[in-house]
């Protein structure tokens, strides 16, 4: 054979397994259940309650969503399960919150700081 036969028969073999690999994966797929999450995985011990707490120590149970402000920032926290070591966690759903311009009370401080006219 030539050199070039061989390439032309080469490329045809390749074109043929990068055909046939997509159609494989996607039956393999078909064939696994559905994955299970953390939570079905590894379901909260017995007897063992978890939660997250706000900033006054109230408890908020997981799957709670409240506003949190820090640092003069404030953004939606939801409390969420880490799927490590068994942990009830604060996770940032996005920036900002709705309906709150001015962090509670601050407003009131400013105001009793500036001297009076």
């Amino acid at each position: 054979m030539w050199p070039r036969d061989t390439y032309i028969v080469d490329m045809k073999r390749y074109l043929i397994l990068a055909l046939c690999l997509p159609v494989w994966a996607f039956a393999q797929e078909a064939d696994q259940p559905q994955r299970k999450t953390m939570a079905e995985l590894y379901p909260p011990l017995p007897g063992v309650e978890y939660y997250c707490t706000d900033s006054e120590g109230a408890r908020i149970e997981v799957g709670g969503i409240i506003c949190i402000t820090a640092s003069c920032q404030t953004w939606m926290a939801r409390c969420e399960m880490t799927s490590s070591n068994r942990m009830a966690i604060w996770r940032k759903t996005q920036d900002g919150c709705p309906g709150a311009s001015v962090a509670p009370g601050l407003l009131d401080r400013l105001e009793a700081l500036q001297p009076a006219v």
